[in-house]
Formats: structure tokens, C-alpha cells, sequence
């Protein structure tokens, strides 16, 4: 089994993980989630962090499951699989609903479950080399894997991530700009720079708690009806309305607008 490590970077309320272990194609091994998951605690237990970039190093965002490594030779070890996906799909899981907005700055190709990676992130955003294969069916393996249909089919509706999961065509950085999968597609070299730019950016147009705010009305408002929608932004525009750090800003605003006046 090889071992992985993630490189762990930090510019003051913003940090990135790079999934790196390029001679293994960033894929996804026996430990990727324990790793992942323990990685992801300790960067959201720090009441500092105000934004998350995940990326990979080298030429590919993330090569999927490692077939050479997480397929049992003993195909009656049905629990050990089973485990073995369910924690994939726990990394998938805590990105979508991670404290901070996540930035996935994919920098190559992202394979089966690394597409899964990519779209659970808030925000991503793409080299001109991007792209996501997810030829599941190719290898006797359904697309339910990773959160793919679920994530895919929000981002560009039903009957287009069909047409991709059966068909197994590839979005390239260029289909994926036109059809909302990516927001920004870049030169390879211009990547992580503009994923940090946009990373302190969110880091400084609000506090963690009113981001959590936000990223929380756009997770669980999709899932409701526009009236309940409309019910629970209420209740959370209220509490930010409390918040010390809207408190602060306005007061500062106040202040902007005396001094002015005062000229």
C-alpha cells in the first residue's frame, strides 16, 4: 500500500490542501478518507479559517479509486467495499457542507470519484487541461459513486448529466464553463493564484459565522420549497442581524458616512 500525504498550506485565514502523490496520479487509496477526514477537522476546528482551496499537484486534480490498491482480491468481502466507498462518499460529504466555503482549483483531470471531489466544493474553478471522466459503466462500475449524479445533476440538470454518466463522455474545461460546472477556466500557470486571490476575497467579505450563514441557505434551501425557503432565510438574516461582526461593520459604515458628511 503507498502512502499519500497532503500538503497542507496557510496564508493567514486561508488555506489549501493538495491531494500529493503525483507518481500515483492522486488517486484515491485505502486511507484516502481516514487521511482526508482528519485533515479536514483540524482546518475546520480553526475558528480563524475563513476559506478552503483543495487542488492536487502535478498534472491531475485526482485519478479516482486506486483499482490496484482497493480492489479485494476476495469478492465476498462485501463489508470491507462497502466501508471502503462509504468513505469516499464522507469526504464528498463534509466538503458540501464544510464550515467554509471550499475552492476546488482543478488543475487536470479528475476521474470517477475526484470528479465527486471537485464538484462537492462550493466554487470551482479550472485549468485549460481540466476536465472530468466519468466512465464509471466502463469498468462494470455504476456512476452512484462519490455523489456524482447527485452533485452533477444540480449543476447542470437531469437529462445532461444522464447523457454524461451513460454515455461516459468527458466535460472538458471549455463545456464545463458554458455549462456552469466550472466558473472560471485559466491557464495552467495562472491557477492557484487566482484560487488564492478569490480565496482571501471571500475571506474578507464576511465573517466564518455569516459564511456558514450563506453556504448553509444555499445547501438547504435547494432541498425546499421557495415558501420554506423563504421562512428559513428569515430566521437566518435575524440571527445575523445579532451578529457581533454585523454589529461592527455597520457601525463602521456609520462612521464612514459622518466622516464624509462632515467634509
Amino acid at each position: 500500500m503507498s502512502k499519500r500525504k497532503f500538503h497542507i498550506d496557510r496564508q493567514g485565514a486561508v488555506a489549501s490542501i493538495a491531494l500529493d502523490w503525483p507518481d500515483k496520479v492522486n488517486a484515491m487509496g485505502l486511507d484516502f478518507s481516514r487521511d482526508f477526514l482528519a485533515v479536514l477537522d483540524d482546518l475546520e476546528a480553526d475558528d480563524d479559517l475563513r476559506a478552503l482551496i483543495v487542488t492536487g499537484t502535478g498534472k491531475v486534480f485526482c485519478g479516482g479509486g486506486d483499482l490496484h490498491e482497493i480492489m479485494s482480491p476476495d469478492a465476498t468481502e462485501v463489508r470491507r467495499d462497502y466501508e471502503l466507498v462509504r468513505g469516499y462518499n464522507r469526504v464528498a460529504e463534509r466538503l458540501h457542507y464544510f464550515d467554509v466555503p471550499v475552492i476546488a482549483a482543478v488543475n487536470g483531470p479528475a476521474v470517477g470519484g475526484g470528479a465527486g471531489i471537485a464538484l462537492a466544493c462550493d466554487i470551482a474553478i479550472a485549468s485549460d487541461t481540466a476536465r472530468y471522466d466519468i466512465f464509471f459503466g466502463r469498468l462494470g462500475l455504476s456512476a452512484a459513486d462519490v455523489g456524482v449524479p447527485w452533485l452533477l445533476s444540480r449543476l447542470i440538470g437531469s437529462m445532461r448529466a444522464s447523457y454524461y454518466l451513460h454515455t461516459g463522455s468527458t466535460i472538458d474545461a471549455q463545456k464545463g464553463l458554458a455549462m456552469g460546472v466550472f466558473a472560471e477556466v485559466l491557464p495552467a500557470d495562472a491557477l492557484m493564484p487566482r484560487a488564492a486571490e478569490l480565496a482571501q476575497q471571500i475571506a474578507g467579505n464576511s465573517t466564518k459565522d455569516v459564511a456558514r450563514m450563506t453556504k448553509l441557505s444555499l445547501r438547504h434551501g435547494a432541498q425546499m420549497d421557495f415558501r420554506a425557503n423563504l421562512e428559513y432565510e428569515a430566521y437566518v438574516q435575524t440571527v445575523a442581524f445579532q451578529s457581533p461582526s454585523h454589529k461592527q461593520r455597520i457601525g463602521e459604515y456609520r462612521q464612514k458616512l459622518s466622516t464624509k458628511g462632515k467634509k
